[in-house]
């Protein structure tokens, strides 16, 4: 069965609870991109400086995520050294963090943390990285989550071919796996991505900015 997620960069907090809305009455799990400005070029809430004190709040667990009754939320860490901040996101009460193997050279120090607070990790990884850094880690993961395109942190870019195969290849290294890949995913691409091994699709852009999220959402859901 294909897990489809759709995918939020926020830019404040308006923008947040606005979209969450939009895909909560459909989707269970959503998945939140947040960057640094280090790590990607492009600089998210709360590292942009808006809603800094919503950030404070949810990390005290003063208020909730938007809709948190009815969605889970996995945050994507597009940040130097995450391993520094997932403590921070995890108080947020995220069901799972998400973080690039490029950007910390302590991954199993976010591992760690994460299983000791009972969150679930995905190691994600740029299609021009080699796929043997993932081996130390794979075992103690729970899903893999390949990128699209090595320029991140955006909506709207292009799928990068090198991501297909390198789906191929972890398909075939681990059979029994969850492979997620996320940027490109569109319902022109979707068929091509699931057939090389992919089995959870996130998808921005193509859900986020359609005239029928739910409609994008749910052909997408029913790809084999």
């Amino acid at each position: 069965m294909i897990k489809v997620v759709p995918a939020i960069i926020p830019q404040n907090k308006e923008q947040l609870e606005e979209e969450i809305k939009k895909v909560a009455r459909f989707a269970k799990l959503i998945q939140v991109d947040i960057s640094d400005g280090i790590f990607t070029p492009t600089r998210t809430w709360p590292y942009n400086g808006q809603d800094t004190e919503f950030f404070q709040q949810l990390k005290t667990q003063e208020i909730g995520w938007p809709k948190w009754e009815d969605v889970e939320i996995e945050v994507h860490l597009m940040v130097k050294n995450p391993e520094t901040v997932v403590g921070d996101w995890i108080n947020t009460a995220v069901s799972a963090i998400v973080a690039h193997v490029e950007a910390t050279n302590d991954f199993q120090k976010i591992i760690d943390i994460c299983r000791e607070a009972s969150v679930s990790v995905g190691l994600a990884i740029k299609p021009s990285t080699d796929i043997s850094r993932l081996e130390p880690f794979i075992s103690q993961i729970d899903f893999i989550q390949v990128m699209g395109s090595d320029d991140i942190g955006k909506h709207g870019v292009s799928l990068d071919e090198k991501a297909i195969e390198q789906i191929e290849k972890l398909r075939k290294l681990y059979p029994e796996r969850i492979i997620a890949i996320d940027i490109g995913v569109t319902e022109e691409t979707a068929e091509t991505l699931v057939k090389a091994g992919a089995n959870k699709l996130i998808s921005g852009s193509e859900i986020l900015n359609s005239d029928n999220p739910e409609e994008v959402f749910r052909a997408l859901s029913g790809l084999k």
